[in-house]
């Protein structure tokens, strides 16, 4: 089972896990989902035995609110109410956020935008669209217009969140270890503009629990944030995985899996 938001949702191709594998990561899903999910869940799936949890740059510092649009969706897909649900959201998706299916709409509509290709587990095929493919992978002109699109991205700064995301995440890893289901805390790969613009602060905090999970059972990080192991041409933006990253990532990640593990 794999758990966390769209970095896990771009990053993970189920195709290429040799075990059975469901990746129930989304776009702005915060670890309060991640946690409606799993205990909603887990106890159905009683062949898991591995979970993947998210534990990027930003993961422990981010919150949806009640009034996020996604929230109603997860009571339509996944019969669960996170907050309470107005009657015209529980009957209409459309009410939820309007312009944003309009948008959708427009673009299924319009010949020049990309059809996307699922696999038969809803994975994007040809997911490239984005600022690396419209500034033609030019990494000098991905670095000069950086600031424009990081001056805002990820830069909420709150240790009362982070305590909070905190108690849900020690709930599922609890959970895992009462249970014989191991843990994999996972860093996805940014791009090096994204990476530049960490702020210190969150990533101290992140690092110091992130130590002190692994010292539990059965708890192991793997970090490829800062990995050589991809370039340009596998990033759809800066903090984004392609489809051909996805594939390279999940290849490396399932390679991992497989090998024989000892927790000492």
């Amino acid at each position: 089972m794999i758990l966390g938001s769209s970095h896990n949702q771009n990053a993970f191709n189920p195709e290429f896990f040799h075990s059975k594998t469901v990746n129930l990561a989304n776009a702005g899903q915060d670890i309060q989902l991640d946690s409606a999910l799993f205990f909603t869940y887990i106890k159905q799936l009683k062949s898991v035995n591995l979970v993947i949890i998210e534990m990027d740059y930003h993961t422990m510092e981010e919150k949806n609110d009640s009034e996020n649009f996604r929230i109603p969706w997860y009571k339509r897909f996944y019969n669960f109410e996170l907050h309470p649900i107005s009657f015209l959201n529980n009957i209409s998706l459309y009410s939820s956020n309007p312009s944003f299916f309009n948008k959708l709409l427009i673009d299924e509509i319009n010949p020049k935008k990309i059809r996307y290709k699922l696999n038969k587990y809803g994975f994007i095929l040809n997911d490239f669209p984005g600022v690396m493919e419209e500034l033609k992978y030019d990494s000098v002109k991905l670095s000069k217009t950086s600031h424009e699109r990081m001056k805002d991205k990820h830069k909420t700064i709150s240790p009362d969140i982070f305590q909070f995301n905190r108690s849900k995440l020690d709930a599922i890893i609890n959970y895992c270890i009462l249970n014989n289901i191991k843990v994999k805390l996972i860093s996805t790969p940014m791009y090096a503009t994204y990476v530049q613009n960490e702020i210190a602060e969150k990533n101290k905090r992140r690092r110091l629990y992130i130590d002190s999970l692994v010292k539990k059972q059965p708890v192991l990080y793997y970090d490829y944030e800062y990995t050589n192991f991809f370039n340009v041409y596998d990033f759809k933006n800066d903090d984004h995985l392609n489809s051909r990253g996805a594939k390279k990532f999940s290849m490396m990640i399932d390679s991992i899996i497989n090998q024989k593990e000892t927790y000492d």
